[in-house]
């Protein structure tokens, strides 16, 4: 018979979890301002009798929304560590306190979790190493996300009250007044320009050449352009009037603030200040100008592309002009004169074909191109900030002191420390820490950081994205910051996260 022996089972040790706490307030009231401290001591004493987890760090925003994560620099930092693999799990008050956002919020859990790292929600009791806590998460965020959106309407219906009964307060103050107690009151030197301006428009000059005689006269400081010059001469508040909501916000995670062409009610208020221009005179301004634009042949709408169409020969925007059979894009200076700028005008289909092809491309291999990188430029700033002595200094002085509110802690819960001194020195230590940690933030390379989150946000789009067949307003928003025309067969897509691509063009 065959001799049997048993192996004893190797004892497990037990593993050290890299824990990390997530916190926001949503309001810059004193107290809760203050509550950042407080919540590394109540983190620090719910974990310092666990012999196998460590306290990594403490991440919280204050007196930020929770509806958008973009918003929350403290959540993309606490996203960032998980991603270099620093903590191994996540403490938080509540799903609301996480964000109330239901995509954002499902897809940060997700992307931890993929990653290895669990969320624990104390108030609902969800931990997401569980598999089937997901939909429960989904129910609770939606919850949370649900309330928000109930704050912002009940926020909204009371500023629609106010525009309805002629109450509400703009803060913006167009040039030629100045807001004072409330007000809107005239400013006599910049009124005098006002005057100037319509009295120009009125005797035939233009506004390219109004903004060209304005500027110079260095009358400020600003640049004047024909779009300041147009946005003057339509300005209702020069006589005296206000017109209420003219841009809104979308009733939609995220809340986005947009022109308002007429998709909301507007309230158009009379006599609200008093006026710089005579009615009369501002009403045959405008006849004037309806019948100019009228002139021109196609009325052209507002179009994506605006503002973010750059001359690579003269450094000018291109505006948006219309014919009977197409909409084309021009450089302002070539428009002007060809002797200002070579670079001829582009179809606007141009555009939106090339974009096509370069979300299809990114699309199919945003992995090759965009995934490797990041790892570069992660790498390229994990050596800088290593190499810097400052920030190493800062990082151990946050981690000493730290330290320090943990031993307090914790001799104060066994009845060592007095009372009155264990308050006054964690009081001080809280002040040291902010200090400390305000350093470090302002030693950091913010447009670094920034640049990194953008490229994550960039893949993170291309994970969820599909194959688009024609162009597509919202996604071209997304991701493309500028187009600069190199010539009339190439153009180039600044994307978000410092990203260049070129494309040609058919002519």
């Amino acid at each position: 018979m065959a001799e049997i022996t048993v192996i004893p089972a190797k004892e497990r040790t037990a593993e050290i979890v890299r824990t990390a706490a997530y916190a926001r307030v949503s309001s810059d009231s004193q107290d809760q301002l203050n509550s950042f401290a407080a919540q590394i001591r109540y983190y620090t004493e719910l974990l310092q009798n666990s012999s196998d987890t460590v306290f990594v760090d403490m991440y919280a925003d204050q007196g930020i929304t929770g509806t958008s994560a973009t918003k929350r620099p403290e959540f993309q930092r606490l996203m960032s560590d998980c991603r270099k693999g620093k903590i191994d799990r996540v403490l938080t008050k509540s799903i609301s306190r996480f964000g109330r956002n239901t995509p954002e919020c499902l897809e940060a859990v997700r992307e931890l979790k993929a990653l290895g790292i669990s969320v624990y929600f104390e108030k609902e009791d969800i931990d997401t190493a569980e598999v089937s806590t997901e939909m429960m998460l989904a129910i609770y965020s939606q919850f949370a996300q649900e309330e928000s959106m109930s704050i912002s309407r009940n926020c909204r219906t009371g500023v629609h009250k106010r525009m309805m009964d002629g109450t509400y307060k703009t803060a913006s103050t167009p040039f030629g007044y100045d807001y004072i107690d409330g007000e809107l009151q005239i400013n006599p030197e910049k009124a005098e320009i006002v005057k100037q301006i319509f009295t120009w428009y009125v005797s035939g000059i233009g506004m390219n050449e109004i903004a060209t005689r304005l500027n110079k006269l260095n009358v400020r400081e600003e640049v004047w352009r024909r779009g300041t010059i147009h946005c003057i001469l339509t300005n209702e508040k020069y006589i005296g009037d206000t017109l209420l909501q003219k841009t809104f916000t979308t009733d939609t995670l995220p809340y986005k603030g947009v022109i308002n062409r007429r998709e909301k009610e507007q309230y158009y208020v009379s006599g609200t200040h008093e006026p710089i221009i005579k009615k009369e005179m501002f009403d045959y301004v405008q006849k004037v100008l309806d019948k100019r634009y009228k002139s021109r042949g196609t009325v052209v709408e507002h179009s994506s592309f605006h503002s973010k169409i750059i001359c690579g020969n003269c450094g000018s925007t291109f505006r948006r002009k219309g014919r009977k059979t197409c909409v084309y894009w021009v450089c302002r200076k070539h428009d002007e004169s060809a002797d200002n700028c070579k670079t001829r005008q582009i179809r606007e289909t141009e555009f939106q074909s090339a974009f096509v092809r370069l979300w299809n491309k990114l699309q199919t291999h945003y992995k090759a191109i965009l995934t490797p990188m990041l790892r570069q430029l992660e790498t390229l700033s994990e050596r800088e900030k290593s190499g810097n002595m400052q920030l190493a200094n800062l990082r151990k002085e946050i981690a000493e002191i730290k330290q320090q509110i943990h031993m307090m802690t914790v001799l104060n819960s066994q009845g060592t420390l007095d009372g009155a001194y264990f308050k006054e020195r964690t009081q001080e230590l809280d002040r040291k820490l902010l200090t400390a940690q305000k350093q470090l933030r302002a030693n950091l390379n913010d447009e670094e950081s920034e640049q990194l989150d953008e490229l994550r946000r960039l893949i993170g789009i291309f994970e969820r994205a599909e194959l688009i067949a024609e162009f597509n307003d919202i996604k071209f928003g997304q991701i493309v910051n500028k187009i600069t025309v190199i010539s009339e067969t190439k153009i180039r897509f600044d994307l978000i996260g410092g990203i260049g691509f070129t494309k040609r063009i058919a002519r």
